[in-house]
């Protein structure tokens, strides 16, 4: 890898960093680290790169555009993907675009052995004088199939990474991280229905602060669209009579344009509504409202699962609350139960004059104790104890029950 001198990497992930400034201490290569925008594209020009590494974060159409733009940029250049994402798909995905996919998670031996197979060169240097001389085409065109063929590939990295989210919360704000990246847009909120209180909620929402908002289901944009289970797409949400203005003149937000749509279960009941708030690069289209509709189906599936598993894990917190309620007034009622026992047999024994003691029948009122309280084993050594006793004098016995009746009361 001694031909290595200079390799890009396109990464927002500061977890592996410090692998890829492994990967220039162990090639000598300079690692300049770039963002995944186009003004991070534009400045490569001029540069010669050995090798480009793009860190895929997101199963996202963003990110698969991304290392199309490159590969068209700097063509001949070895492209290397590294991500959990798109691996089962990637000969779909990117075809002849990448040099090679790693898999996460990401290591520094597994990026020198896919940088081993690329140098010194990925394409033969004709086919690259080859390809630069050729006037590039004003823009890519895809097949319809091939897009289809990645948006589809898009959905199901998509419903596995959503399906291996435990915690409600945690997939919440997944779920819309994901919409509003693939969307490009620049907020994103999940409402869930509460049928129960006829509610729709939420607590978590990319661009708005985290806390639970909670309001009645027949109220705004969300809100009809939860009721009527209609998409819809509104480009003027100033005109709109549901549309709150308030919101937006407390934040200072502006809201441009909405893509509000139902998301329903497996038996067509809506469960959630997605409202996504002003694409980056327009209008929200018909394409944006089907691609969200197939993405809704996939994560209606992992939300009821969620919500399954959150309302059951709510009961079981309710029943052990109630029996560590319970527990705690059985043992305070036990406790006053035997403070009272042995104090009434304290008593009864102290008030006995001497001679007297020997007419009371010990035994008779600790079997009584004993049938009253069968599964109590500290009251059976005290009782034992007192058992014990009987050989000794009235002042013995009144001695333990004394000592037994004091520790109940620390």
């Amino acid at each position: 890898m001694s031909s290595l001198n200079l390799i890009a990497v396109f990464s927002d992930n500061r977890e592996t960093e410090s692998i890829y400034l492994g990967v220039a201490n162990s090639t000598g290569a300079k690692v300049l680290f770039k963002e995944k925008k186009r003004t991070a594209l534009d400045s490569m020009m001029g540069l010669h790169f050995d090798a480009l590494i793009v860190e895929i974060t997101q199963p996202v159409m963003s990110e698969i555009d991304f290392v199309d733009q490159l590969s068209g940029l700097v063509p001949g250049t070895p492209i290397l993907v590294v991500s959990q994402f798109f691996y089962d798909t990637r000969d779909i995905v990117f075809g002849e675009k990448i040099a090679d996919f790693i898999l996460k998670p990401l290591t520094l031996d597994k990026i020198e052995e896919a940088l081993s197979k690329i140098a010194p060169g990925f394409m033969p240097a004709e086919k690259v004088s080859e390809i630069i001389q050729s006037p590039p085409p004003a823009e890519p065109k895809v097949s319809n199939v091939a897009y289809e063929g990645k948006k589809l590939s898009v959905l199901l990295e998509m419903s596995r990474d959503l399906n291996s989210v435990k915690d409600f919360d945690d997939l919440l704000h997944r779920i819309i991280v994901l919409a509003s990246d693939a969307l490009n847009a620049e907020r994103a909120t999940l409402f869930i229905v509460d049928r129960k209180k006829k509610e729709l909620w939420s607590r978590s929402g990319i661009g708005i602060e985290k806390q639970e908002i909670r309001f009645p289901m027949d109220r705004g944009i969300a809100g009809e669209v939860a009721i009527s289970g209609e998409a819809q797409i509104i480009d003027d949400p100033y005109s709109h009579p549901k549309f709150n203005k308030e919101i937006d003149i407390k934040t200072g937000f502006i809201t441009r344009n909405i893509l509000c749509l139902a998301m329903k279960n497996i038996t067509g009941d809506v469960i959630g509504v997605f409202q996504i708030l002003n694409k980056k690069d327009g209008c929200f289209t018909r394409e944006d409202q089907s691609f969200l509709s197939a993405m809704a189906v996939n994560t209606g599936i992992a939300l009821e699962n969620a919500l399954l598993r959150e309302e059951l894990k709510k009961q079981l917190d309710d029943v052990k609350r109630a029996y560590d309620e319970l527990y705690i007034a059985q043992n305070a009622i036990l406790k006053e139960t035997k403070i009272v026992t042995y104090s009434e047999l304290e008593s009864t024994i102290r008030g006995l004059t001497p001679g007297e003691e020997s007419g009371v029948d010990t035994h008779k009122i600790i079997k009584e104790i004993r049938r009253i309280y069968p599964f109590d084993p500290q009251l059976k050594k005290y009782l034992d104890q007192i058992d014990s006793a009987k050989g000794g004098s009235y002042q013995e016995i009144i001695a333990i029950l004394e000592e037994k009746r004091k520790s109940l009361l620390q």
